[in-house]
């Protein structure tokens, strides 16, 4: 498991756990009860992440403006990559609308280039056969 802190332009805080090994919950669970996370919340990620085997998921907290995203392991680099995009759509869309931005526009747009590219950056360590 490897767990990654991307500070964006002190605007928002993503932490993002990579291959999440479930014995290590304990770490995951921490960042998320210091985002006020609820155990209702916390058991329900840990349930689809675990038993339902969700392939990723995010939580977000305005008070904090602090995302946590986890993802499981993926059977290839693409599938890592689809993931990756669809849960740094859920990140820029609670920064903009904690921030009130539009969700058109360049600011999106490179919110969102910039996310995926700093999550796929870490992927690129994980070997997969193509």
């Amino acid at each position: 498991m490897i767990r990654k802190v991307y500070n964006v332009n002190n605007y928002w805080k993503v932490i993002v756990y990579y291959n999440v090994n479930y014995n290590f919950f304990n770490y995951i669970e921490d960042d998320l009860i210091k985002i006020n996370a609820s155990d209702k919340t916390i058991d329900r990620i840990y349930y689809n992440m675990y038993s339902k085997y969700a392939k990723a998921c995010t939580i977000s907290s305005f008070k904090h403006k602090t995302s946590v995203v986890l993802f499981n392991n993926h059977s290839n680099y693409y599938d890592y990559v689809n993931s990756i995009i669809h849960e740094a759509e859920h990140v820029k869309q609670s920064m903009l609308e904690y921030y009130k931005i539009p969700d058109k526009g360049e600011a999106p747009a490179y919110t969102i280039g910039y996310l995926a590219s700093q999550f796929i950056g870490e992927i690129n360590n994980i070997h997969y056969s193509y």
